[in-house]
């Protein structure tokens, strides 16, 4: 009798103890399959993370996905909830070239309790590269001979692909650029106009896929000034012809750091301009006038323009400021 009373109270404990752990329990082979991919939507799957355990089955799947805060924090939004007999879903309206954390929720029951418990899985899906945007230069080093150019980032990609031309369409640089938005190119010319495109590119489930190539951009510096003089109450400027320029813009003030005026417009056959005012107002030798030269390249209806990094004046050519 005393081995009867003994047996039926550890088939208790066992069960009790078994219940216990059952919600700690979570299924090694469950994981989240990246299985099909676009530039908007991901296609993900997973097992049943219960397949195989007589003991547990699982009632309902939530899926939730989840973006980066400025804090490295994942903010988690719900996307849909699923039927246990539902294992993958097509994640739609995402960016092209996106990383995104994906987080499944599932609840299941064990065989001695109808009590739901929740426990999750998770993994990151990528979307296939889309086309760069915002290709520009950033910065252009007249002494040094060298341009600096970025571009719009997308945070799911593995790097960007990069090639630029001269003028006369040959390949000055080209490579790629992993670790950051953006590429320099030294030893250039001060006088030509270098086009450039620029394409991201990434590995999903073992495979290197290419988005398209970006729009052409320009980069250029402005045209070194040869001569800025006043000639009786006329301005008369020169500059260094810019290889593959299509025009050339000139502005003009009396101080150094502002009240800039474009005071002309010419074609790329010109290198040269008289301006007769700067508003209202005749030149004067007495005063010193500031000049600067913007380069433009209009492709398509489209223009790109130099910017400004130097000024000349008019009483020493040979000196040249920096904004």
């Amino acid at each position: 009798m005393k081995k009867r009373i003994s047996s039926a109270i550890f088939s208790i404990f066992f069960l009790a103890v078994l219940f216990v752990l059952a919600p700690n329990i979570k299924a090694e082979a469950a994981e989240i399959k990246q299985s099909a991919t676009t530039r908007n939507s991901v296609t993900i799957s997973w097992d049943d993370p219960y397949s195989g355990y007589s003991y547990y089955k699982t009632t309902a799947y939530r899926v939730y996905v989840g973006t980066i805060d400025a804090n490295y924090n994942y903010n988690y939004v719900l996307y849909e909830t699923l039927p246990a007999s539902q294992r993958s879903i097509q994640i739609n309206n995402l960016p092209a070239g996106c990383e995104r954390k994906i987080k499944i929720e599932y609840d299941y029951i064990s065989e001695y309790s109808s009590t739901p418990h929740t426990l999750y899985m998770g993994e990151y899906i990528r979307t296939l590269p889309g086309e760069v945007t915002g290709l520009r230069q950033a910065r252009w080093y007249y002494w040094s001979k060298s341009f600096d150019a970025t571009w719009d980032e997308q945070t799911g990609v593995d790097g960007y692909q990069y090639i630029v031309k001269t003028n006369k369409n040959k390949t000055k640089a080209s490579g790629t650029a992993k670790y950051s938005n953006s590429f320099s190119v030294d030893k250039i010319s001060n006088s030509v106009v270098y086009s450039g495109r620029v394409r991201a590119y990434s590995t999903i489930n073992g495979v290197k896929y290419y988005g398209p190539w970006s729009d052409t951009a320009y980069f250029m510096t402005q045209p070194q000034i040869t001569k800025a003089k006043i000639s009786g109450n006329k301005l008369s400027v020169k500059w260094k012809k810019v290889g593959g320029a299509t025009g050339y813009d000139v502005y003009v003030s009396t101080k150094k750091a502002s009240g800039y005026k474009k005071v002309k417009s010419v074609s790329s056959r010109t290198t040269s301009a008289t301006i007769k005012k700067l508003g209202t107002k005749k030149f004067s030798k007495k005063k010193t006038y500031y000049v600067y030269i913007v380069t433009k390249k209009t492709v398509k209806g489209r223009t790109s323009k130099s910017g400004r990094l130097y000024y000349w004046n008019t009483k020493n050519n040979s000196k040249v400021g920096y904004f």
